[in-house]
């Protein structure tokens, strides 16, 4: 049995040799290592446990059968070649472990059971990444909307939510907002999430995007089903109708209450801000009175929120809105709840599908 000694970025690694220099163990500052060789390119693969991989290809010296030639790979980078001299060792001071091709017997070497963790590694980040969160809230959604209702309802109500929540996202680009996407929640709706707006009219302006993007949503659908008397566009263009206009309800955290709160924000006026406080009151009242619990919860956030926000001073808080900005987002506001209260009163008098909602919004 032969041995050599090779330095590699610090690490001193020996070599054992059969007498047919076939490579047997190697061993790191003493101690063994794993090792695994590749049967096409006989590249070796030192496995260290804090140091990465340690990568070797060997070679014999020509004239010299004393010494062996050796190319160093430190995860996967060249660091450096050379030649070590053999030396005689005993072999019955080492137990040696002859190398054998991963194909060539049926127990898995170092590097193959580096590759199934390295692929189950991978997998286990693909689990974490965003994306496949929101897919599988999105499957949730449909799945828990299809149980409770029917599969086409659960179908309308996702597209109508992502939507509306697009129109969010759009409207923080418009102002070079970072977003991290959109985010269904079964029983709660939907999120659009970005970084905090710089100013008042940003809040209006993202808030409003939400109910604007619904709006166009339910005309296009309703006229759909007017030329082609589609179940599933009159379905839309109800369901559409009414989820807007709920959430433009002048309660925070709703859009509607977003702005409101804006405007409120702005003005820095007492008697505003009790006014705000009183309409969330006044709805959660109601919303208990339907059973409308989870939002009776939510207005109860909302109105902390408000309290907490109306505690940091006017030069900590974003910019306020000019008079001017207050009477247009305002006149926006009563603008969009109007034309959405046409709506309802339009697909009332046709009947589409999901109408019966709306009469009985509409007789209330």
């Amino acid at each position: 049995m032969k041995c050599c000694a090779i330095d590699v970025s610090g690490q001193e690694l020996t070599l054992y040799f059969n007498d047919d220099m076939s490579l047997c163990d190697v061993r790191a500052n003493g101690s063994t290592c794993a090792i695994s060789q590749d049967a096409t390119s006989g590249e070796i693969s030192v496995h260290l446990n804090e140091h990465g991989v340690i990568k070797l290809v060997l070679q014999a010296v020509v004239g010299d059968e004393t010494a062996v030639g050796y190319r160093a790979y430190l995860s996967d980078a060249f660091v450096g070649q050379g030649s070590a001299s053999l030396q005689d060792v005993d072999a019955s001071m080492l137990q040696a472990q002859v190398l054998a091709a991963p194909q060539s017997t049926g127990v898995a070497t170092p590097q193959s059971q580096g590759k199934w963790l390295a692929i189950a590694g991978i997998g286990f980040k693909l689990l974490k990444t965003v994306k496949v969160v929101k897919v599988a809230l999105l499957a949730a959604s449909v799945g828990v909307y299809s149980v409770i209702f029917t599969p086409q309802f659960a179908v309308a109500l996702v597209a109508i939510l992502m939507f509306h929540e697009y129109g969010h996202i759009r409207g923080m680009k418009k102002f070079g907002i970072p977003t991290k996407g959109i985010y269904l929640i079964p029983f709660f709706g939907g999120m659009a999430i970005g970084e905090k707006h710089k100013s008042q009219w940003q809040d209006v302006y993202i808030s409003m995007m939400g109910p604007v993007y619904g709006l166009i949503m339910t005309v296009v659908f309703y006229l759909i089903y007017s030329f082609t008397g589609s179940h599933f566009a009159g379905l839309v263009a109800s369901i559409s109708a009414l989820l807007n206009l709920f959430n433009l309800l002048p309660v925070h955290p709703l859009d509607g209450g977003r702005v409101i709160k804006a405007l409120v924000f702005s003005y820095r006026n007492y008697w505003a801000l009790l006014i705000l406080l009183t309409l969330s009151a006044c709805c959660a009242v109601l919303s208990a009175m339907f059973g409308f619990y989870f939002l009776v919860f939510f207005i109860v956030l909302g109105v902390i929120d408000t309290l907490s926000g109306w505690r940091v001073g006017l030069e900590q808080d974003v910019t306020p809105l000019t008079p001017y900005g207050i009477l247009f987002s305002l006149g926006w506001y009563f603008l969009v709840v109007g034309l959405f209260l046409a709506m309802i009163v339009l697909i009332a008098l046709d009947g589409l599908p999901g109408a019966e909602i709306a009469t009985k919004v509409l007789s209330s």
